[in-house]
């Protein structure tokens, strides 16, 4: 996939995302392109745009936010 493919495969998610839900049968057309399209830009993302592991201190952080807790009160738990 080129990156123009792959730009155009995400312009035409965003749009089958407006016709496809919940209740969308899985036979359905736009649910069946929905579904290859949205493996292919996955594939793509993960050569491209790889995830990397957080550091420590990242995870700390980010756990800190998620459960709305200060430093301050980080250290009082330890």
């Amino acid at each position: 996939m080129t990156k123009k493919q792959y730009e155009v495969s995400c312009e035409r998610i965003e749009e089958l995302l407006q016709v496809v839900g919940n209740e969308t049968s899985m036979n359905d057309k736009n649910f069946i392109e929905l579904d290859f399209l949205s493996d292919l830009v996955a594939d793509y993302e993960e050569k491209h745009f790889p995830i990397e592991t957080p550091t420590l201190q990242e995870f700390i952080k980010l756990r800190m936010f998620e459960i709305n807790i200060s430093q301050v009160k980080l250290s009082e738990i330890f």
